[in-house]
């Protein structure tokens, strides 16, 4: 019986994020019931019936984002409506009077490159349309995924780039919260979609982490581990930042102090997520990856890679092949003896060379296989609980028969008969100190259009690796990811610790105290960093 997950998406960048991950799951889907699909659907979707009677497939998902943030998107979705109903047919039957109806104009919206528009292309393969990165104002600019008519929440008291009443600051999340209007309405969708499931897993939240929504999605997450005691998986993200420092720096770090401090409390595990090196919130280099080339800056492909990694170590509790798994195992695999909070790894594209087997190209790789997308923190390849997942390596890639074998069969891993069991093997090997939970699925991830060209001219269609241009454009790639509970992670606190430091006292800050946080919560906030990076300074493994 499938476990059912909602997923709930809370700020702009978190959808900027959440859109890739539904597209990728788009572009991925199997909707042939004697498919042989690999993934349960299931488990973030659901089944639904609109109103002519068609079957549909929605994301179980909730979003919210404030006023101006959504760009072309309908507040509801088209899915469910009907057509609309034209002024003359309803003529015979009016109810209003028109010498008293006062008409009132407004401007219609530029829509460039919209929902709409990508599901025809996506739908008709029509040449005659295409994506533009210059289009991507927002993220339902490159929305593929209709949605439930409940699904989005957009936020009236605040608007998107804001100058005059800014929603920067973590108790302007709370405050929110507790609006009976927002509240009630948010929990009853929340209760709604969990009320449709049979066997509810439990959540995964995405949230902005530097400014209101880091208030909003803590006090969402306390609601969800008050009321419903299931597993929550968060992810609070960060913004790559290359801008110079300013004064408003040190807000989203308070921000993100709070932020890390509630949902740590409340949630089963959380992994901070950006494509910066350094994420408070200051100018600093991006993550690179070896076959990649991206716009660390571009909100549009940071939150691409960061899609990325959460489609790939998601599937440990996606798939058909694993039906027991679920995420509350892999919470526990992971938090044990206090420790919340983890790091998250992506290998973009897994590193297989054209023409190379697994076992040759474990043997050559030098250096930890994954790029650390968690800011502050780079992840060994040593003293590790971890989950990993590796998606796209088919049984024929492993190894040779062995009539061809050559110098492969000498080696220990030839004797692996899956891909499973040699990654285990090396993974073993590798890391000796590790407590290592490995899945994997032979399907790769397939890229479509709106996925940003990221790929170097060395990718090939499907995904290898070549010493030199080949210029296609990249179709499907393996990608491995994952989630890491290490010492590490200390080093991820003490940076945040030390910028919050540098604040002598909150009152400084009118919007903090104004809206509520006094000296004692910050103090104690203060405390909280320090008490989870000695936490992760007891090493254990």
């Amino acid at each position: 019986m499938t476990r059912e997950i909602l997923t709930i998406q809370l700020g702009h960048y978190a959808n900027f994020i959440g859109t890739h991950w539904w597209n990728l799951q788009t572009s991925n889907f199997t909707y042939n019931p004697k498919d042989l699909a690999e993934i349960d659907h299931g488990v973030l979707y659901r089944e639904g019936e609109n109103l002519q009677k068609q079957v549909t497939f929605t994301p179980r998902v909730l979003m919210a984002d404030l006023k101006g943030g959504t760009g072309s998107i309908y507040e509801h979705s088209i899915l469910y409506d009907t057509e609309p109903t034209s002024i003359e047919a309803t003529s015979n039957n009016q109810l209003w009077n028109d010498e008293q109806l006062d008409i009132i104009s407004a401007e219609i919206p530029n829509l460039e490159i919209s929902t709409h528009t990508l599901n025809k292309l996506d739908k008709a393969n029509d040449s005659t349309l295409t994506f533009s990165e210059n289009d991507t104002k927002s993220w339902v600019d490159y929305l593929l995924p209709l949605f439930h008519p409940r699904s989005l929440t957009v936020i009236k008291e605040y608007s998107h780039n804001c100058t005059n009443r800014p929603f920067d600051i973590f108790t302007y999340g709370c405050n929110l919260w507790t609006t009976e209007q927002f509240s009630d309405d948010f929990s009853n969708n929340i209760r709604s979609y969990v009320e449709e499931c049979d066997l509810m897993q439990g959540f995964q939240v995405l949230m902005d982490s530097t400014d209101g929504f880091a208030g909003l999605g803590a006090s969402c997450i306390q609601h969800l581990h008050d009321e419903y005691g299931k597993s929550i998986l968060a992810f609070p993200c960060i913004n790559f930042n290359n801008a110079e420092p300013s004064a408003s720096d040190l807000i989203k770090v308070v921000n993100t102090a709070l932020c890390w401090q509630n949902i740590g409390e409340h949630s089963s595990l959380y992994s901070p997520l950006s494509c910066g090196q350094v994420g408070w919130p200051f100018a600093a280099d991006p993550r690179k990856f070896d076959n990649i080339t991206y716009k660390a800056e571009l909100k549009y492909h940071s939150s691409a890679i960061l899609a990325t990694a959460l489609d790939t170590l998601t599937l440990r509790y996606r798939t058909k092949k694993y039906p027991n798994v679920s995420l509350s195992d892999l919470c526990a695999d992971l938090n044990k003896l206090g420790r919340k909070a983890a790091a998250t790894s992506l290998s973009l594209p897994f590193p297989m060379k054209m023409k190379m087997d697994l076992i040759d190209m474990l043997d050559e790789v030098e250096g930890p296989l994954w790029t650390s997308l968690t800011p502050s923190c780079d992840i060994p390849m040593d003293d590790n609980m971890q989950s990993i997942v590796l998606r796209g390596i088919s049984q024929d890639r492993m190894k040779r028969p062995i009539q061809q074998a050559n110098k492969q069969i000498s080696k220990p891993a030839y004797r692996c008969s899956s891909v499973h069991e040699m990654m285990t093997f090396y993974l073993a090997c590798t890391c000796h100190a590790s407590a290592t939970y490995f899945s994997d699925i032979e399907a790769p991830l397939k890229i479509v259009d709106p996925y940003p060209k990221i790929f170097n001219n060395n990718v090939t269609e499907d995904g290898s690796i070549a010493n030199w241009s080949v210029g296609n454009d990249v179709k499907s790639i393996a990608v491995m990811a994952g989630m890491h509970s290490n010492g590490s992670i200390a080093a991820m606190y003490e940076t945040l610790l030390k910028q919050t430091k540098r604040i002598r006292s909150i009152k400084k800050f009118h919007s903090f105290t104004d809206s509520g946080l006094d000296e004692d919560e910050f103090a104690e906030c203060i405390h909280n960093l320090q008490d989870c990076k000695e936490t992760y300074e007891n090493h254990y493994i």
